[in-house]
C-alpha cells in the first residue's frame, strides 16, 4: 500500500500527518502560529503580526520568549515533513519554507485549478476524479479549536471557499449523470449551508433527475422562506428559473446521457455513518459483476446497524445500477404486521412504472412479472428487515440485478437454496464506537473526556443503536460531562437508560423485544434460563442439563437463538450473549420464570459443574469465578470452587482462587457441611503448595487428613494424594512415596480412575527419584488400564513409563515411547499439551534428545510468560536451560536460569539445587571452573540430603568435570568414584553409557 504524503493540515484540527501517526498540534496558540505561517508558505510574517493574531491584541508580558518557544517546538514537529522548516525572515519575522502543496489548503487549490483546466479541455472524466481528490482533502471546519479574530475571519473565508469547491465537484457529478449517488451528500451539504443558492440549485436538480420533483420544489420553498426571513431577499433569477423548469418538467433538465430517470427509493443516508470498512468492502466485492453473486444477506443482532449499512452502501454505489435502486422495509421485526410478499411486489412494480391494476393478485404471477421487469436492467434491490427466507424469495429480481437483504435471522435457507452470501455485522470496533460518539457529540468534547467516552462505549456494548441513544442523551445536555452519563449508566438499569421517551423504536429493550417475541416456545424458555445463569459463556453440554430439554431439543433451541442473533456461537460448542442482551435475558427470566424455577436452574448449573471431569474445567474457569462471586451465599457454592483446582494446578489466578476458597469454606461451615469444609481445606493446602508455601501447606494438609477420617475413601485419597505432593515439593521423598502409595490404592478401590492416574504418575516419579524405579511398573500398569479413555492422563503415564525405562537403562525402549508422545504433542493444541509438556520435556532431556525437549517446553514457557505473577514458569525455564546446556548454548542456559530466579518466589526446597546444577553445567561449558565447582558442590550436598540419587550422581559428575578443568585430577577422580557408587542409572546417558 503506498504511503501517504506528509502534509500540514489546516482543514480540521491543525496537524502534521505522514507515514507515522498524525501529530495533532493540540495547544490552540501553538496551532495558531503554524496556521498563520502555513496559510501563506514562503511569505514572511512579521513578528508583531504573529503576536497580534495569536494573542488577539492581548499578549503576555514575556510574549517574545513564549513565541520563540513555540517556533522551536514547531521546528521539531515539522521534522517528518520533507523540506519543511521555519526560518527567520530578517530580524523581526518568520517564514515557513515548504512546498505549497504540502499544506492541504494549497494542495486543494492546486487540484481545483487542475480540475477546471481538464474540464475546459473536454476531459470531463479525468476532471471529476481530480474534483473528488480535492474534496477528500477538504476535511471539516478549518482551524478547529483555534480562537481569536484572525482565526475566525480566516475560518469564515475558508468555509466559503470550501462551499465553492464542493459546488464545483457536485456540478461535475451531475454533469456525469451521478445524481443518485450524490443526492444524500448534497442534501447534507444543503442542510449545513441553507443559504447557499448554488448548493440548493444542485440539490433541486438532483432530486428532479432522481424522479423526486416534489422534493425539489420543497427545497426551493425552504430556501425562499429563509432568504426572506434572514436576509430580506428573494432567490436569484437562476434559482427562480430552475424552479419554473421543474414545474414545467423541462426536458432540458435531463442529463445529456439519459432520457428518463431511474427510480431511487433509498431512505436518507445515516448521518455520521461510522466504521464498517470490512462489511462495505464485502458488499463491493459481491456486487462486482466478476463475482456473479446476485444476493447478499446482511445479518446481525437488532440495533447493530444493518439497515444503515445497506442504505449507506446503496447511496455510495447507486451509480453502479443504471436501472435504479428499489427499497422496501419488510417490517419483519416491527411491532406492526410484517409486509406480505404480494404487498411488497406491488410497491416494487409501482416504482418501476407499473400501475396498481396491472399487478396480479397471485403472488407467483406478481413475482414473475417483477423478475421480467427487472431482468438485465442492473437494478439494486434492498429488502430491509426481513423475517425469514419465505418472505424474501418472491421478491428476488431477474438476472443482472443485485439484492441486499437485511435481517436479524441468519436466513440460512437463502444461503442454502438461493446462492446468497452472508455479510455478518456485529458490534463496532472500540475506536469506531468512540468515533461515532464524536460525530454526534463533537470530536472536541469526546477528545476532552477520552477515558469517559471509551467507558461510555463499553457500557453500550459498542452497539450502534445504544451508542446513538446514549449520545443523544448527552447531546441534549451540552453543559454536562460525558462522565456524568457514564455514571448514570453504571448506577441505573442500563436498559432503562438506553431508551428515548416516547419513541419505542429508539430503545434497546424494544429492539430486543422484536427479536424475542418471534421465537418458538422452547427457544424463549431457554433464553430466559440462560438469563438466569452467571458467567460469560455457555457450554453446549450444559444446555440440556439446565433446561430440562433433551440434548437434541436443547441444540435446536440454542440454534434458533443463534439464528435470531440473541446468542452467538463464537467457538465450537460454546455460546455467549452480548452484554445488553444478557441484561434483557435476565429481565425476561424474572418475568417468565418463578422464583422456584430460577432456583432450580441455579442448582442444576452448580451440579453440572460439580460433576464435570476435572480435565474439562479449564474452559470454564472464567464462568466459575463469576459464579462464585454471584452465588457467594449459595449452600453449594463450594462445589463450584472445587472445580477451580485446575487453576491452582496451572498457577493461574491464585489470588482470586484464594478468595473463592475462603468464601466456600465460610458457606460450608455456616451450613455444617463437613464434606464442603474438607474440600475447601484440601484446596487451601493445594493453593499453598502452588504458592510455594510448602511448610504451611503441609500443616493444612494434616488438618485435611483429620477431616477426611470422618468422611470416606474418596476424601481420604484426596487428602493423602495432595499431602504426598506437598511432601514431594518439600523433598521429603520417602514420606511423599508413602502418602501417594496409599492414595493410589484408595483411588483404585474407589474406581476413581482420574485420581489413580494423577497420583500414580507422581508416585512413579518419587520412586524413580528414590532409586526404586522398578517398583513403579505395577502402579503404572494399573493406572494406564484405568485411564484408557482419557488421552491426557494416558500420555502423561506414557511419559512417566519412559522416565522409568530411562532410569533402568533401557534407553531405546524409552525413546520409542517418547517418539510416539512427541508426535502426538506436535499435532495437538497447546492447551491440551500443557498438562504434560513439562514432563515430556524432562523425559526427552533424560533420553538425550534436548532439541525436542526445547520444542516441547517452549510453548509452556511462552504461556507462563504471559502471566507475570505466577511461579509456575520457573521449572520449565530450568529444564529448558538444562536442554540448552546439552545443545552447547551455555550463555542461553544462564539467561534462562536468571529469569527463573527472578520469578521463583517463594521457592520450594528443590529449586535452589536445581538451578545450582544447571548453572554448574553452564559454567563448566564456558570454562569458568571455579564458579562451576562451587555450584556443583552445593547441588550435590542438597541432593544427597533429599535423597535424590540420580541428581546426586549428576551433580557429582559435574563437580568432577569442574575439578578436572581446574587441573585437580585427584579431586576429579574422587568425585567420579563417589558418583560410580550411586546405584541409579538415570544419568548414565550423560556419560555416554548404554
Amino acid at each position: 500500500m503506498p504511503s501517504s504524503p506528509a502534509r500540514i493540515r489546516l482543514l480540521g484540527p491543525v496537524a502534521i500527518t505522514g507515514d507515522a501517526d498524525p501529530v495533532r498540534i493540540a495547544a490552540p496558540k501553538l496551532a495558531c502560529v503554524l496556521a498563520i505561517l502555513a496559510v501563506r508558505p514562503g511569505t514572511p510574517v512579521a513578528r508583531t503580526d504573529l503576536i497580534d493574531r495569536v494573542w488577539d491584541g492581548d499578549p503576555p508580558d514575556a510574549v517574545l520568549s513564549v513565541l520563540y518557544s513555540y517556533v522551536a517546538r514547531l521546528r521539531t514537529a515539522l521534522k517528518p515533513v520533507p523540506g519543511a522548516a521555519i526560518r527567520r525572515a530578517g530580524s523581526h519575522g518568520y517564514v515557513l519554507d515548504v512546498e505549497p502543496e504540502i499544506v492541504d489548503l494549497h494542495a486543494i487549490r492546486a487540484l481545483r485549478g487542475e480540475a477546471e483546466t481538464l474540464n475546459t479541455s473536454g476531459r470531463t472524466h479525468e476532471a471529476l476524479e481530480v474534483w473528488r481528490r480535492a474534496c477528500e482533502l477538504a476535511g471539516g471546519e478549518a482551524l478547529a479549536g483555534i480562537g481569536g479574530r484572525w482565526a475566525d475571519e480566516t475560518r469564515a473565508a475558508l468555509a466559503a471557499e470550501r462551499v465553492e469547491l464542493l459546488t464545483g465537484r457536485y456540478t461535475a457529478e451531475l454533469d456525469a449523470g451521478n445524481h443518485a449517488a450524490v443526492l444524500g451528500d448534497l442534501a447534507a451539504l444543503n442542510d449545513a449551508e441553507p443559504l447557499a443558492e448554488p448548493v440548493a440549485e444542485l440539490l433541486m436538480l438532483a432530486y428532479y433527475r432522481c424522479g423526486r420533483p416534489a422534493d425539489a420544489l420543497a427545497r426551493f420553498e425552504t430556501i425562499r422562506v429563509r432568504l426572506r426571513d434572514e436576509l430580506g431577499a428573494d432567490p436569484s433569477k437562476r434559482l427562480r428559473d430552475l424552479h419554473l423548469q421543474i414545474l414545467d418538467q423541462d426536458p432540458a433538465l435531463e442529463p445529456s446521457n439519459a432520457s428518463t430517470a431511474a427510480p431511487i427509493q433509498l431512505p436518507s443516508d445515516t448521518s455520521g455513518f461510522t466504521g464498517r470498512a470490512a462489511e462495505l468492502k464485502a458488499l463491493d466485492q459481491l456486487a462486482d459483476p466478476v463475482s456473479a453473486v446476485p444476493l447478499a444477506v446482511v445479518v446481525g443482532p437488532g440495533g447493530a446497524g444493518k439497515t444503515a449499512l445497506a442504505v449507506h452502501w446503496g447511496h455510495t454505489s447507486a451509480e453502479r445500477f443504471p436501472g435504479g435502486v428499489l427499497y422496501v422495509n419488510l417490517r419483519g421485526y416491527d411491532k406492526d404486521d410484517m409486509v406480505a410478499p404480494r404487498e411488497a411486489l406491488g410497491r416494487l412494480l409501482l416504482a418501476l412504472g407499473r400501475s396498481g391494476k396491472s399487478v396480479p393478485e397471485d403472488v407467483e404471477a406478481a413475482a414473475e412479472l417483477f423478475r421480467t421487469a427487472t431482468a438485465d436492467r442492473g437494478v439494486l434491490v434492498i429488502l430491509d428487515n426481513a423475517r425469514n427466507a419465505e418472505q424474501v424469495r418472491p421478491l428476488l429480481p431477474g438476472p443482472g440485478c443485485f439484492t441486499i437483504v437485511t435481517s436479524r435471522d441468519r436466513l440460512t435457507g437463502l444461503v442454502a437454496l438461493n446462492d446468497a452470501r452472508p455479510v455478518q455485522i456485529g458490534m463496532l470496533e472500540p475506536e469506531d464506537a468512540v468515533e461515532l460518539l464524536g460525530r454526534i457529540l463533537g470530536a472536541e468534547r469526546v477528545a476532552a473526556e477520552a477515558a469517559a467516552a471509551e467507558r461510555l462505549a463499553d457500557l453500550c456494548g459498542h452497539l450502534p443503536l445504544a451508542l446513538r441513544i446514549a449520545a443523544a442523551h448527552a447531546a441534549g445536555d451540552p453543559n454536562g460531562r460525558v462522565a456524568d452519563h457514564v455514571e448514570e449508566l453504571e448506577r441505573r438499569d442500563r436498559l432503562e437508560v438506553l431508551a428515548v421517551d416516547g419513541d419505542s423504536a429508539a430503545a434497546v429493550t424494544s429492539n430486543l423485544e422484536f427479536s424475542y417475541r418471534v421465537l418458538d416456545e422452547d427457544a424463549r424458555r431457554l433464553f430466559c434460563q440462560l438469563g438466569t445463569l452467571p458467567g460469560e459463556d455457555f457450554a453446549e453440554d450444559m444446555l440440556a442439563a439446565v433446561s430440562g430439554l433433551s440434548e437434541s431439543e436443547a441444540i435446536r433451541a440454542v440454534r434458533r437463538l443463534v439464528a435470531a442473533h440473541l446468542v452467538e456461537q463464537y467457538r465450537s460448542r460454546r455460546y455467549r450473549m452480548h452484554d445488553l442482551v444478557r441484561l434483557y435475558a435476565a429481565r425476561q427470566a424474572k418475568s417468565a420464570l418463578s422464583d422456584t424455577e430460577r432456583a432450580e436452574i441455579i442448582d442444576k448449573f452448580i451440579s453440572w459443574h460439580y460433576e464435570q471431569h476435572p480435565a474439562d474445567s479449564t474452559p470454564e474457569e472464567t464462568n466459575l469465578f463469576i459464579a462464585c462471586e454471584t452465588l457467594r451465599s449459595h449452600p453449594a457454592m463450594w462445589q463450584l470452587v472445587r472445580r477451580l483446582m485446575t487453576a491452582i494446578n496451572g498457577g493461574r489466578f491464585l489470588a482470586r482462587v484464594a478468595d473463592a476458597i475462603e468464601a466456600g469454606r465460610r458457606v460450608a461451615e455456616e451450613h455444617e457441611d463437613a464434606r464442603g469444609v474438607f474440600h475447601m481445606v484440601n484446596m487451601q493446602g493445594a493453593w499453598l503448595r502452588a504458592r510455594g508455601d510448602i511448610a504451611e501447606g503441609i500443616e493444612v494438609g494434616r488438618h485435611s487428613l483429620e477431616l477426611a477420617a470422618d468422611l470416606g475413601d474418596f476424601e481420604m485419597l484426596l487428602a493423602k494424594g495432595n499431602q504426598g505432593l506437598r511432601f514431594m515439593e518439600a523433598t521429603d521423598y520417602a514420606a511423599a512415596a508413602e502418602m501417594l502409595t496409599d492414595a493410589v490404592e484408595l483411588a483404585a478401590r474407589a474406581g476413581k480412575s482420574f485420581n489413580q492416574a494423577n497420583f500414580a504418575s507422581s508416585l512413579a516419579m518419587m520412586l524413580i527419584r528414590l532409586g526404586r524405579a522398578a517398583e513403579a511398573a505395577a502402579h503404572l500398569d494399573a493406572a494406564e488400564a484405568a485411564a484408557a479413555e482419557s488421552p491426557i492422563y494416558r500420555f502423561q503415564l506414557k511419559i512417566r513409563r519412559a522416565d522409568m525405562l530411562t532410569a533402568l537403562g533401557r534407553i531405546p525402549a524409552a525413546s520409542a515411547i517418547l517418539t510416539e508422545v512427541f508426535a502426538h504433542a506436535a499435532a495437538e493444541d497447546p492447551p491440551f499439551r500443557s498438562t504434560w509438556c513439562l514432563s515430556l520435556g524432562v523425559a526427552l532431556i533424560d533420553a538425550g534428545r534436548p532439541d525436542q525437549a526445547c520444542e516441547a517446553l517452549r510453548g509452556l514457557i511462552d504461556a507462563v510468560r504471559a502471566q507475570p505473577d505466577t511461579v509456575h514458569g520457573s521449572p520449565p525455564l530450568c529444564y529448558y536451560a538444562e536442554a540448552l546446556n546439552l545443545l552447547g548454548d551455555h550463555r542461553g542456559a544462564i539467561e534462562h536460569i536468571a529469569e527463573a530466579d527472578r520469578r521463583w518466589h517463594p521457592r520450594p526446597p528443590y529449586a535452589t539445587p536445581m538451578m545450582d546444577l544447571v548453572l554448574a553445567q553452564a559454567h563448566n561449558g564456558l570454562g569458568e571452573y571455579e564458579i562451576a565447582a562451587r555450584r556443583a558442590l552445593d547441588a550435590a550436598n542438597a541432593y544427597a540430603a533429599m535423597p535424590w540419587p540420580a541428581r546426586h550422581e549428576l551433580a557429582l559428575l559435574t563437580l568432577a568435570d569442574a575439578h578436572a578443568g581446574l587441573g585437580d585430577t585427584e579431586a576429579a577422580r574422587a568425585r567420579q568414584a563417589e558418583a560410580d557408587q550411586i546405584a541409579a542409572p538415570i544419568n548414565r546417558l550423560h556419560r555416554g553409557r548404554d
